[in-house]
């Protein structure tokens, strides 16, 4: 995920570093990809002695924009780049903030620094859970008994393991029993158990015709859901599968479908609507299937620096384990990033969260 990160970034700049030239950081647009142009303060580059790099080394703009970095992922692209943070982290676990090409470091995160949904959103994570399994456990489930937590925590095992049993070997978590097809959650009280086999049920949504893939990198059946949510231009799409550093590995590919690669995230342009304009459309999404948070800049977690825009997961595909658990999130009223908060901007009914949830169910556990 780190390569991924930093390779838009460095095949830009590597030449111009070489050379020494002043180089301008690639900046974040609406649509989630980075875009260069003309220098300004806040990435131009300055001499600085501090940090990592070189002794004679050129200061490091802010790779992605203003914004926090997690300490592995800052000094890597420094290193690879040639020029210097000017600060010194003392721990993987430090978070880095970065303003104006100012570094400095923000908190030492007391669990992980996690990578957020783009680059220079990244943010600490919350602590682990103490193991609380008494004999087995869903890793779906066990997760969301430890957001519901005061304070909140993390099962360590997922979402790698949501799929599977958990269980605790003394103060340890673990892997009880790997299932192929997932696991089933019994009644409290009763030992969760795998399922033995799949069988989808109908979510019970309006039909919605087939039509051409509105936009390179969808899902068939998530493209003719986004034309029945309303989107019918491939213009207010604003990114599929993610190619650009600010993919950030939340929009790299699920799988493939009659050949064709898909993403089950799709991030969708929102400057020409209003608030009220943006809970209309986020309702329509969510009765047609996807799990969507407003990303809105100073709210619900979204860092005040970063672009507006929404973020939708189609629930009823394949997906990545990370969109796994912003689906989760979602059913349980949260926002779908690090921090694990209540979203506040907007809840859909629950008939709507039963629908996302049973197609989520075509190939996981919620």
């Amino acid at each position: 995920m780190m390569k991924s990160r930093l390779q838009a970034y460095l095949a830009h700049s590597k030449s111009l570093f070489a050379l020494g030239l002043v180089v301008g950081a690639p900046l974040l647009v609406a649509d989630g990809c980075s875009s260069n142009g003309a220098t300004s303060p806040e990435n131009t580059m300055t001499t600085n002695t501090g940090g990592a790099g070189g002794s004679s080394a050129m200061s490091c703009p802010c790779f992605d924009g203003d914004g926090t970095y997690c300490a592995p992922v800052a000094i890597a692209a420094a290193e690879k780049a040639g020029c210097r943070l000017g600060v010194t982290p003392s721990s993987d676990n430090d978070l880095l903030t970065c303003s104006a090409g100012v570094w400095d470091l923000s908190e030492t995160c007391a669990t992980s620094c996690d990578s957020g949904e783009i680059p220079g959103a990244d943010e600490c994570a919350l602590p682990q859970c103490d193991c609380f399994v008494k004999v087995a456990w869903c890793g779906a489930s066990a997760a969301r008994h430890g957001l519901s937590l005061d304070p909140p925590c993390l099962v360590p095992l997922v979402p790698e393991h949501d799929q599977d049993i958990l269980a605790c070997d003394g103060p340890t978590w673990i892997v009880k029993e790997s299932c192929t097809e997932g696991c089933f959650e019994a009644p409290t009280g009763t030992p969760d158990a795998c399922i033995v086999s799949r069988t989808p049920q109908d979510p019970g949504w309006e039909p919605c015709p087939s039509a051409p893939l509105l936009k390179w990198g969808l899902h068939p059946e998530a493209s003719d859901r986004l034309r029945c949510a309303g989107i019918t231009s491939a213009s207010r799409i604003s990114q599929t599968i993610g190619d650009a550093a600010a993919s950030a590995g939340y929009h790299a590919q699920d799988g493939t479908t009659n050949g064709d690669p898909y993403c089950a995230a799709v991030d969708i342009r929102v400057l020409d609507l209003t608030q009220s304009d943006i809970k209309t459309l986020l309702d329509k999404l969510s009765r047609n299937g996807f799990a969507a948070w407003y990303r809105q800049p100073g709210y619900d977690g979204w860092p005040s620096n970063q672009a507006p825009h929404i973020h939708a997961v189609f629930a009823g595909v394949v997906m990545k384990s990370v969109l796994r658990g912003q689906v989760r999130d979602y059913l349980v009223g949260l926002n779908g990033l690090a921090s694990h908060t209540p979203y506040k901007f907007w809840q859909p009914p629950q008939t709507t969260l039963d629908l996302v949830s049973l197609l989520f169910q075509r190939h996981y556990t919620p």
